[in-house]
């Protein structure tokens, strides 16, 4: 049964405030346009999730939120993820890993550069630098999602925001 893994970059976010904490940060109103093309991109094509993963960083949540929202994904159902913000390529690697099997379709919203890293490394494609609302999907031919390694992945998808962008 194929496995598909969706790795999402939180949208445009506004720069870091005197004062504030990196958690806090909020997206940008283009940002908050990026989610919504990103969720709506998502919700045409007819991809459902099976979960969605946020890391637990402000900017996330609002991106979650917003393609969950244009997606009609009930946002209540997303689970927010401390091990996702500031984690390492391992820790997202490991956690992936460990997802329940019943799960077909799974977003993950986080941060670069480990989302880049993390899909370069599950597909042995060249990505670059993730923008901003960039999202990737990820195809594995796996019963269980512990059998994913390193390059066992196909890259289905790369789609920017600006992409889709009028």
């Amino acid at each position: 049964m194929p496995r598909y893994l969706y790795l999402l970059r939180h949208a445009e976010t506004a720069e870091k405030q005197f004062g504030q904490q990196d958690k806090e940060r909020e997206l940008t109103q283009r940002g908050v346009r990026e989610a919504l093309l990103i969720g709506a991109h998502l919700y045409k094509e007819n991809i459902s999730f099976s979960a969605i993963y946020s890391s637990s960083a402000g900017r996330a949540r609002t991106t979650a939120g917003i393609v969950a929202d244009a997606m009609k994904f009930d946002a209540d159902n997303i689970q927010v993820e401390e091990a996702l913000y500031d984690a390492s390529t391992r820790t997202f690697f490991e956690f992936i890993t460990q997802l329940d099997n019943e799960l077909q379709h799974v977003l993950c919203v986080g941060h670069n550069p480990v989302v880049t890293y993390l899909a370069e490394s599950l597909t042995k494609e060249e990505i670059g630098d993730m923008p901003p609302g960039g999202i990737v999907t990820i195809k594995f031919v796996a019963e269980q999602w512990k059998a994913i390694e390193p390059g066992s992945g196909e890259l289905e998808g790369f789609i920017r925001p600006e992409m889709l962008m009028a």
